[in-house]
């Protein structure tokens, strides 16, 4: 492998579209009370700031040379299906607002004969606001290639330095004194989520980003047996039993993420989204979060910091 690392990407604007937004309210179905109370107050989800990236990546010129390993996907740059998402969300974004998207590509590696690709972006305000950071890596190709050997070009994604929690807007926290009523341990969530198709249409709405979540068809030419979920859509999930219990808006004021993807939510099947509580400090709140298939697989895992005050 060659080049230089990293490698800049032209930037691209926002707002973000009304249909997606629309979309990520409606994708939820009854199990999203709190994401559709945001979207109806015009805030952007959190689940929704993970797509930055992926806006990026899929604004850059397309390689009409380079063949898509992900039909509809992210063409010619690294994108597809989303593993692993680090990503801080700095202060609450309207969902009319203006904003420019930075960012490059850091790096690819294979693993286990799968290609992968990992981008940084950086998403500001028209005034030049920090709003959201985000660290993705995502795989490149859903098919293993046999006798691809393990290689990394470019900057491995462990030596990457991951968005952390920003203090800064913490005390603007809507939700800080729900926050300091936390217990360790205690599970929120854990109900049964059917993700069905047609959740899954609504929130990819008519005009996909990446179609294997949506299109029976280009998912089986991808090497799936049937659409798969949105990392983003399955996250979101986990993340509506936090804002049940502590506001709509507690993840919104610097709050950081380290969240994996780990086995496929097809079509129709069915999860148990949770988050437990895993530290209450003077200065942050940990939840673990989680969404377990119906067979006992772990679909997603991570972590979630809520900051409460600067730590001294």
């Amino acid at each position: 492998m060659s080049g230089m690392w990293p490698k800049p990407l032209q930037e691209t604007r926002g707002p973000i579209r009304t249909d997606k937004l629309e979309g990520a309210a409606a994708g939820m179905g009854v199990w999203g009370a709190q994401t559709q109370a945001l979207h109806a107050a015009g805030l952007v989800p959190t689940d929704m700031l993970t797509g930055m990236t992926l806006a990026l990546l899929s604004s850059q010129p397309k390689d009409p040379d380079r063949k898509q390993a992900i039909p509809g996907g992210g063409g010619g740059v690294a994108g597809g299906v989303w593993v692993r998402e680090r990503f801080t969300v700095h202060r609450p974004m309207k969902y009319t607002e203006q904003f420019v998207i930075r960012g490059a590509s850091e790096g690819r590696h294979v693993h286990k004969q799968r290609r992968y690709g990992t981008t940084s972006s950086m998403t500001l305000s028209a005034e030049g606001e920090r709003i959201a950071t985000n660290l993705t890596t995502g795989l490149l190709s859903y098919r293993p290639e046999p006798g691809l050997a393990d290689e990394i070009e470019g900057t491995s994604p462990d030596d990457l330095e991951a968005p952390a929690p920003d203090w800064r807007h913490a005390a603007a926290n809507p939700a800080n004194d729900a926050l300091q009523g936390l217990v360790v341990g205690e599970a929120l969530g854990g109900y049964t989520v059917t993700l069905s198709l047609a959740l899954m249409e609504a929130r990819d709405t008519k005009r996909p980003d990446n179609p294997i979540h949506s299109d029976p068809e280009l998912a089986k030419r991808a090497g799936l047996s049937k659409p798969i979920a949105g990392g983003s859509h399955v996250l979101a999930f986990a993340l509506e039993p936090i804002l049940a219990r502590v506001g709509r808006e507690a993840l919104l004021y610097g709050t950081s993420f380290d969240i994996r993807w780990k086995t496929p939510v097809y079509a129709d099947l069915v999860m148990r989204p949770r988050a437990v509580i895993e530290s209450v400090q003077a200065d942050r709140v940990v939840f673990n979060v989680e969404a377990l298939l119906d067979n006992g697989a772990v679909a997603m895992q991570g972590k979630v910091m809520i900051p409460r005050v600067q730590p001294t």
